[in-house]
């Protein structure tokens, strides 16, 4: 069973950011073109298909660690 990652939309929250917004920074700070399902998919917990460089992006846009965002329960 896939558990909803939290974190990221904590951290997402946070920093005021809609989905939205996420993804327009990860195309414009790292030419990350991430589509609105894919957005919705992370925060539901599935990111299987999600790089490394991605989880990454996030991190740094977030200001988390990828081990804070992804794997920490």
């Amino acid at each position: 069973m896939i558990k909803k990652n939290v974190n990221v939309i904590a951290a997402r929250l946070k920093k005021g950011f809609t989905q939205t917004m996420l993804r327009e920074k990860l195309k414009e700070e790292f030419s990350i073109g991430m589509s609105p399902n894919k957005i919705v998919a992370i925060e539901k917990g599935d990111f299987s298909n999600l790089k490394h460089n991605e989880m990454a992006a996030i991190g740094k846009i977030l200001d988390a660690s990828v081990e804070e965002l992804f794997f920490n329960d």
